[in-house]
């Protein structure tokens, strides 16, 4: 397991991948990898909403660029969740 942890930037390096080369936040630590999530900002006209994509990408699929310097705070769907 690499020396990842809940709140660090992770880029995705499998060219394959197709979010390659997406930055992505982790939350969660797995054996298999992290589930994090990338920021989908609002278009320019305004038709998609904003939110967040989560993905579950292996170990393989991801290195370390460093700790997020603004961390999200949940949603509240998130905070309900059990």
């Amino acid at each position: 397991m690499p020396d990842i942890a809940v709140h660090d930037v992770v880029q995705l390096i499998d060219e394959q991948h197709p979010w390659y080369p997406c930055l992505l936040l982790v939350t969660e630590l797995k054996p298999w990898g992290v589930q994090a999530f990338a920021c989908i900002p609002e278009s320019n006209d305004g038709s998609t909403p904003p939110g967040m994509a989560f993905l579950r990408p292996r170990w393989a699929q991801i290195a370390r660029v460093g700790p997020a310097v603004v961390v999200p705070a949940p949603s509240a769907d998130e905070e309900d969740a059990p």
